[in-house]
């Protein structure tokens, strides 16, 4: 008889045990770096000291991250499946906008889910505005992110695409975002609760306003 070569549920569990680990690992060493950060700048640390005080190596850091400046944004992982799954709605068939919200608003919604995780945003948020190397980095993945967005809708509209359109859509859902994200920072430190998803809303509804007075004849600028 022949023998069944799918994986077994042992396999499977030992997979997420490696997952797991790995997660653990990466934020260990993420947790490191802020913490580092905060006490010594970006400048006063070096990859050799956060593997250190993670309980780790050079070498291992390198497994997770390009960088030390990329240390603290743990939730690249999150980013890339957002923007993953943004790319593969537009191939499917959704505009650009629509599938950028569609994936943005689940990770709105699992960072509303999660106020341990907030503090932790707020560090890096403070970190990011007093580093210029993190901040250099922070524009860095969203100018990225906005480039892939932008081939993804491109390749979907095929001959008739307009390059300058998608990209004027996807750039425009990023600032959004971007502001979305400041003015959550911006309440937080007041000791205002506010959820990011309903900040997202307003924002976006602004957008909108806005868009219909760029509908208009810029003609009267002239």
């Amino acid at each position: 008889m022949e023998r069944d070569h799918d994986a077994t549920p042992a396999d499977g569990h030992a997979a997420g045990l490696r997952e797991r680990r790995r997660q653990e690992t990466q934020r260990e060493l993420s947790d490191a770096a802020l913490d580092l950060f905060e006490q010594h700048g970006v400048h006063g640390t070096t990859v050799d000291d956060i593997a250190r005080r993670a309980g780790t190596s050079q070498r291992t850091f390198f497994r997770y991250f390009p960088s030390k400046e990329a240390a603290v944004f743990a939730s690249a992982d999150d980013s890339a499946r957002v923007v993953g799954d943004a790319i593969a709605a537009v191939k499917a068939g959704a505009s650009v906008v629509e599938g950028i919200e569609r994936s943005w608003l689940t990770l709105l919604d699992r960072f509303d889910a999660h106020p341990d995780e907030h503090v932790r945003a707020l560090r890096v948020r403070r970190l990011v505005g007093s580093e210029p190397s993190l901040l250099a980095l922070a524009l860095r993945n969203e100018a990225q992110e906005v480039d892939q967005l932008t081939d993804a809708a491109v390749d979907a509209a095929g001959a008739e695409a307009d390059v300058l359109a998608a990209r004027a859509a996807v750039s425009m859902m990023a600032l959004v975002l971007r502001l979305t994200i400041d003015e959550w920072v911006r309440r937080a430190e007041l000791n205002e609760r506010a959820s990011v998803r309903d900040i997202y809303l307003e924002m976006r509804r602004g957008l909108a306003a806005a868009g219909r007075q760029l509908e208009k004849s810029p003609t009267h600028l002239i």
